[in-house]
């Protein structure tokens, strides 16, 4: 039993750190041992899921739902990656799928009344679906209200959603903001930052990345502060203090060193600091020599 556990935790740390190929294999050899393992068989599809292998991701989730057809889960998880093969198909192929997708992902949302990621998948798919088909705001706000009883936090960024779906900027803002008060947490900041770099509004934006940066002390809020700033082209010498910040920091971040270090070679552009931003393109590709970005953006400084 000792053995069997520390195999599926050795899997599971695998597909955290997204060496999905291995997890792959670790799994599938579990399973091979244990034919009733069903926590090995839901990492499994999860596994397939992030390597965008659908019909095997699906093919997982329905043996599940067949083997324990009242688990919310793997009703969700069914209906919801028959969804994402829906939607990376062409139209026929969606069209012929939708009905399986609504059913499982509306049972999973029966089976558990509380269950907060079925009703984001279905708030998301009446948004995106046509009216013609079953599209509907109206049924996304009532995912929305739903979501809002479950979560507040999660209610007022379903509604924000709505909003933004609805080019209704204001009214987006105004639950964004909300959410941010609720929550703090980095999906809070970083949603209602991107709604701000949605309709260019880069002053808004910087000032609510400097207060998440302030709050939260996250890195990567650090890198998107100088990304911003860039595109803004505003606030420029604050940029490159904090993307040095960045640098020094050795806390996790999914920004890397070599890319922040081409933002700030770009920064010191702006500020016609050529020779500073030699010497960071040159730092970049010391990290990783074969960034073609690196490479590109050094050799037009060069030829200045």
């Amino acid at each position: 039993m000792l053995s069997a556990q520390n195999q599926i935790d050795k899997a599971i740390a695998n597909f955290d750190d997204q060496n999905y190929s291995k997890a792959e294999v670790q799994f599938n050899a579990i399973i091979n041992q244990n034919p009733n393992n069903y926590k090995a068989y839901e990492y499994l599809g999860d596994t397939y899921a992030a390597q965008k292998e659908w019909d095997k991701a699906i093919e997982v989730f329905e043996y599940l739902v067949e083997k324990q057809p009242d688990n919310p889960d793997y009703n969700f998880k069914y209906g919801g990656t028959m969804g994402l093969k829906a939607k990376n198909s062409n139209k026929f192929t969606a069209l012929l799928m939708l009905d399986d997708v609504k059913k499982y992902l509306k049972k999973a949302a029966d089976l558990d009344p509380k269950h907060v990621d079925v009703r984001w998948a279905l708030l998301e798919l009446y948004l995106e679906l046509p009216g013609v088909i079953g599209g509907s705001v109206d049924k996304s706000k009532n995912y929305a209200l739903q979501l809002q009883k479950i979560s507040p936090v999660d209610g007022a960024l379903a509604f924000g959603r709505i909003a933004d779906y609805e080019e209704d900027f204001n009214t987006a803002e105004k639950h964004y903001k909300q959410a941010v008060k609720i929550g703090g947490s980095i999906t809070c900041y970083n949603t209602l930052i991107d709604l701000y770099l949605k309709n260019k509004q880069y002053d808004k934006a910087l000032t609510t990345t400097k207060e998440a940066i302030v709050n939260l002390n996250h890195r990567d809020f650090q890198f998107r502060f100088s990304q911003i700033a860039l595109k803004a082209n505003s606030r420029i010498d604050e940029a490159i203090i904090t993307i040095d910040t960045f640098l020094d920091d050795q806390n996790a971040s999914k920004y890397s060193k070599d890319e922040a270090l081409i933002v700030k070679a770009k920064l010191h552009q702006k500020l016609g600091q050529i020779d500073e931003a030699r010497y960071c393109l040159k730092q970049a590709l010391s990290y990783n020599p074969d960034s073609m970005q690196a490479k590109t953006e050094l050799k037009r400084i060069e030829q200045l």
